[in-house]
């Protein structure tokens, strides 16, 4: 009896070690949220080599489990090192299960951070202590690419191990078949003292079942133990570079119905680019999508005879202006000699009449006063001769004149003509459609290319006819064009007719198109508001910004990082939607990769 209690004495000891070891291998469980989550490694404890980890998520309904997504990533606190990361596979045939493989290279203390994103947001942070690789463990566990979680559950099917936890299974543990060895052989060695001198079968079956035990014990702890790795801390992980997201503005929400409709975008206004004479196209390297400036010559029509004209125009302008010059310096030296010959003749009227009282006062005699009223009288001959050649000059200079002005106007017209040549870019366009090619001989007025401008975009939207009410010409206008972008503008027409076939008002806006970045021709969705009353604590935002989780919220732009506020949802069309909360007018939210984005991370701005 007495050795019966030593054995009995002897065996506790070693069956509580056993279940301590077994104890401490608990699965991982961390709460975001009202959801609960359990990670479980295999092997366990991890070695250098392919570890896998099965993540389960619990509380949550099967539609927001087909929204979560898990990432990893691993880091090595002692060298600040990275390792391996990537995304986790769901298991098949599980709906709450996902799966990854990490290839640890070094023993010593990890880190792996699981972060959970979509329908449930946050991140479970497990330190483990990574042994040295064993024989059994490279003989039984394939290696594998921490990158290929897919790889890593079919390397986990052929293993033919179980993970544990939440009905998972995992590969079996070497360290606890060696811990069981020692248990085993200490109980063997305590059996065979109670045995010497005790063979009753009542003592050979108390060995028995204490050996069984034993290795009942090492197999439940090798199949369905967890990692040792404990739970940290809950927090988020911070990506080494920023995120690419995109980003609206948001603003106060307004009063009073607002007025949905199609639309579709179209630009500011198009137009052809035509020949203005004839001639052989050349230098037209335009294509679809080119960019031209106003000005730019975008072709040229080869027709040398109308540079030829253009240069005779020139010359019988230059002649004509000679000839004015040469007539103008004529009639000048005819008027200096018509002054020359006035005052000749005044000189002699003046001695006629000095004469004439000489011969009264009989001073001087008659032949005398006849031979100086002779030269008096040639003296005005020749003046009304000057006089009439000056007047002939004068009509000549303005005959010139009026040579000049016609050859000028002419070379003018041959110069507008050779000019022709060129077919040139009125506005900053892009080119939709060539019409012509390179070589083709056009006539005056061939359209060759279509250019459209669309700096600006002209959106033109059907309204229906029982929802005219209060709207006219300066109404906004919201035009949402996917991806969270909005352009806003104001309307600039509204047509007087209602059609008949449809019942509906086309209305008309001008948005601008920086950069030319939005694509005219598409269908977009408007919404116009007729009231511009602002709405007291609420803000209009895109309706694919608000992200799930235990509440409602937005990711907001904070001086470069993501910043999670929650918003009470007031209204949700879809497209817009009307919350209230910690905001302001101003505030930059992110549209486009929400779901992935962890408190504090570092986010980039990107163009949609």
């Amino acid at each position: 009896m007495n050795r019966r209690v030593t054995f009995f004495c002897a065996l506790v000891p070693i069956i509580l070690a056993l279940q301590c070891a077994y104890a401490l291998a608990a699965p991982i469980h961390a709460m975001i949220g009202n959801a609960r989550i359990t990670i479980v490694t295999s092997p366990d404890p991890p070695h250098i080599g392919a570890t896998r980890f099965t993540v389960t998520v619990a509380g949550l309904s099967a539609a927001r489990l087909s929204r979560v997504k898990v990432r990893y990533s691993t880091l090595m606190p002692s060298m600040n090192m990275d390792g391996p990361s990537g995304s986790a596979v769901p298991v098949p045939g599980r709906h709450d299960a996902w799966r990854f493989a990490v290839n640890f290279n070094a023993a010593t203390a990890w880190r792996v951070r699981v972060n959970v994103s979509g329908a449930l947001v946050g991140s479970v942070v497990a330190n483990l202590s990574v042994a040295p690789a064993t024989k059994t463990t490279r003989t039984r566990i394939k290696p594998m690419p921490a990158s290929s979680a897919a790889n890593g559950a079919a390397s986990d099917a052929a293993s033919g191990g179980a993970m544990a936890g939440m009905g998972a299974k995992a590969s079996d543990d070497a360290s606890a078949w060696r811990d069981a060895s020692f248990a085993l052989i200490a109980t063997i060695l305590i059996g065979a003292l109670v045995l010497a001198r005790d063979r009753r079968p009542a003592s050979i079956g108390m060995v028995l079942v204490a050996s069984v035990v034993v290795l009942g014990i090492a197999f439940a702890q090798s199949r369905y133990a967890a990692s040792t790795g404990s739970m940290a801390s809950m927090g988020n992980a911070r990506g080494s570079a920023p995120v690419p997201v995109t980003l609206a503005t948001i603003a106060r929400a307004r009063n009073g119905a607002t007025i949905a409709a199609p639309a579709e975008l179209e630009p500011y206004f198009v137009q052809n680019l035509v020949a203005r004479t004839a001639g052989v196209l050349t230098d037209f390297h335009a294509y679809t999508g080119s960019r031209v400036s106003a000005g730019q010559v975008v072709a040229r029509l080869s027709e040398p005879e109308l540079q030829v004209n253009a240069q005779a125009a020139e010359a019988a302008k230059q002649i004509a202006r000679n000839q004015s010059i040469s007539a103008q310096e004529d009639a000048t030296a005819m008027r200096a000699d018509l002054s020359a010959k006035r005052e000749n003749l005044r000189y002699w009227n003046a001695e006629i009449v000095r004469e004439k009282r000489l011969l009264q006062a009989g001073a001087v005699s008659v032949q005398e006063y006849q031979s100086e009223r002779a030269q008096a009288s040639a003296a005005r001959s020749s003046y009304a001769a000057t006089l009439a050649k000056v007047a002939g000059a004068n009509a000549s200079v303005g005959a010139a004149r009026a040579q000049v002005v016609q050859a000028a106007a002419n070379a003018r017209a041959r110069s507008v003509l050779a000019g022709y040549t060129e077919v040139v870019a009125p506005n900053d366009a892009v080119v939709t459609k060539r019409l012509v090619d390179p070589g083709v001989f056009v006539e005056p007025g061939t359209a060759i290319l279509q250019v459209a401008v669309v700096s600006r975009l002209r959106v033109r939207a059907q309204i229906a006819q029982q929802t005219l009410a209060g709207l006219r010409k300066g109404t906004p206008i919201d035009v949402f064009l996917g991806g969270g972008v909005v352009l806003h503008g104001r309307v600039t027409s509204l047509s007087p007719v209602v059609e008949r076939g449809t019942h509906t008002v086309l209305a008309e806006a001008i948005v601008a198109n920086p950069g030319d970045r939005y694509q005219a021709g598409s269908f977009v969705h408007v919404i116009l508001h007729p009231s511009l009353s602002a709405q007291r604590n609420a803000y209009a935002v895109p309706s694919a910004a608000l992200v799930g989780g235990a509440t409602i919220a937005l990711w907001v732009d904070a001086n470069g990082r993501a910043q999670r506020v929650p918003v009470r949802v007031l209204s949700d069309t879809g497209t817009e939607a009307r919350v209230s909360g910690n905001l302001r007018s101003g505030m930059r939210v992110v549209v486009t990769g929400a779901p992935e984005l962890e408190e504090g991370q570092s986010i980039a701005s990107v163009r949609p």
